[in-house]
């Protein structure tokens, strides 16, 4: 009981401020955009949403850390390596576990 009390407490110190920054929704709607291109191996599709993540890195609302590893993926998915890439794109999307893939 002691410890519902406490887990309570912290819960209500710490707020509901758990919610995504609008750059970290776009972010994630950049990288799902992605995936599902990744998904479904449309080569124009997975250009233009690679594109988009560029320029959202270039703009300073991808990090460098973030950008590096969607890099990985789009260098395995302009290699025609769709497995591989659609792989390390789960891979990326399951380190944020059930809160979405929002991301600075």
């Amino acid at each position: 009981m002691r410890r519902a009390v406490v887990l309570a407490m912290a819960v209500s110190i710490s707020g509901c401020s758990n919610e995504p920054t609008p750059r970290q929704v776009q972010n994630a709607r950049a990288f799902e955009a992605l995936l599902t291109a990744v998904s479904l191996h449309h080569a124009k599709e997975f250009e233009q949403d690679a594109r988009l993540i560029d320029q959202r890195h270039d703009a300073g609302e991808i990090s460098d850390a973030k950008y590096r590893e969607l890099a990985e993926i789009i260098e395995k998915g302009r290699a025609g390596d769709w497995a591989a890439a659609e792989k390390r794109a789960y891979e990326f999307r399951k380190q944020f576990g059930d809160s979405g893939s929002f991301f600075e």
